[in-house]
């Protein structure tokens, strides 16, 4: 899994793609790739799939390099397309991560169904996998699960860390790692290792992110205001 900043690959480069479009820079695969932090392959097999998705359009062929134009910006997160150009529906524990900062609180048939609304599959065993890890994790209470009555995951109160869904992982050992964050925010049988420390640590790490963000003010220029809604995610940490 290649990881930085808690962001994808592709997200890395959708994110140059676009300040480059805004820019004097050209954009084109090098300066993608130099500014993204990822190699020239990589970055021209994503602008060729965006190009047959009609989001960019190569201006000039320029020997390994090329200069494209962005004719479609479609927002801060990344196009799914694979390298036909087709759109690839969301992860299925994506649609449920979504599904729990709107609706607040779900059982596994629920999420199971939030996912197939999305366009996405996952059985109930697999959506209650993975709330179980959200709730060891911290990010989620759990009530009920008994017999005839389903248990009932509800997001806690400040641990919406962002529009990444946490990873549950389960390979030679159980951990929960958040692409928000780009931290592990729990793995089984640390110590100590109750639901509520890890919920805290989630809540540090996003205040000390949105603090860093701030401590780059002197960063912007005059036209500039406070990058990715700044100002509204700081006042909505602000108790009433």
């Amino acid at each position: 899994m290649a990881m930085s900043g808690g962001k994808l690959p592709r997200q890395r480069m959708w994110e140059a793609i676009r300040t480059l479009a805004k820019s004097n820079v050209a954009l084109t695969t090098y300066n993608v790739s130099r500014r993204s932090g990822l190699d020239d392959e990589a970055v021209r097999d994503y602008l060729r799939a965006l190009g047959k998705a009609g989001i960019v359009r190569q201006l000039q062929a320029m020997a390994r390099d090329a200069l494209w134009e962005l004719v479609s910006d479609e927002g801060a997160e990344a196009p799914r397309v694979n390298k036909r150009g087709e759109r690839q529906p969301p992860e299925a524990v994506e649609c449920i991560w979504r599904a729990l900062r709107i609706l607040g609180e779900l059982n596994a048939t629920e999420a199971s169904a939030q996912a197939a609304a999305g366009g996405a599959t996952i059985s109930e065993h697999g959506a209650r996998i993975y709330l179980q890890g959200l709730a060891l994790a911290g990010y989620v209470s759990r009530s009920g699960g008994t017999p005839g009555v389903p248990a009932i995951y509800r997001l806690l109160p400040g641990r919406y860390s962002g529009p990444l869904h946490p990873i549950y992982q389960r390979c030679t050992y159980e951990q929960v790692y958040d692409p928000n964050l780009d931290k592990v925010v729990w793995v089984k049988g640390q110590q100590p290792d109750p639901a509520e420390l890890s919920g805290l640590r989630i809540e540090v790490e996003r205040l000390r992110k949105l603090l860093d963000e701030w401590l780059w003010a002197n960063e912007w220029t005059d036209a500039q205001a406070a990058p990715g809604g700044l100002v509204e995610r700081t006042q909505a940490e602000i108790p009433e």
